[in-house]
């Protein structure tokens, strides 16, 4: 446990290198390494973003949808009617809770690359990779069998092993109350 708590509290630039993973980052050594991330990517490219914000809560694309987040936004009209990059800390915990920081890395790159995609999309009057994002969303309502006002996403395996073992404790139960069942 000491070493667990220790890895929790390392100095900001010993992480890095560690063998920490995403769920053990605090909000602040992620923010480290979204600065470096966005630091990262030629300033031609980040023209026009008025602001790059990381925000600590994680951002469900829906209540109804679970285990989809959203791990970043666009806002061509976010704070004072300019052009913002949102990531969600929480997102990224929820969706990688097991990756290393190298592979975290990577995926803050790709998101905030992904959210500069529109920014460059929206700027040129095309929505290509808003029809990307969309298609996607439709394929992962398929593979889980979401359906529109469903209260779930239709294959919620630790539901349903939920749902069984209460059918066995019901009928262990009721065999036992009927005398059907001897132990």
């Amino acid at each position: 446990m000491a070493a667990l708590i220790y890895d929790l509290y390392m100095p900001i630039d010993d992480f890095k290198n560690s063998d920490l993973r995403t769920s053990m980052l605090s909000f602040d050594q992620f923010d480290e390494l979204f600065k470096e991330e966005l630091q990262a990517i030629p300033d031609a490219f980040r023209e026009g973003i008025s602001q790059f914000i990381l925000e600590e809560r994680e951002h469900r694309h829906s209540k109804y949808m679970r285990g989809l987040y959203t791990l970043g936004h666009y806002m061509p009209r976010g704070h004072f009617g300019n052009p913002v990059v949102i990531l969600y800390f929480g997102s990224f915990t929820k969706a990688f809770p097991h990756h290393r920081i190298a592979d975290l890395r990577l995926e803050i790159a790709r998101t905030i690359t992904h959210e500069l995609l529109h920014h460059w999309e929206n700027r040129s009057g095309i929505d290509l990779l808003g029809d990307e994002d969309r298609q996607k969303l439709i394929e992962w309502k398929l593979q889980t069998g979401y359906t529109e006002g469903s209260n779930a996403t239709g294959k919620n395996y630790i539901e349903a092993a939920l749902f069984v073992y209460l059918v066995f404790v019901l009928v262990a139960v009721l065999s036992r109350w009927m005398g059907l069942f001897i132990l």
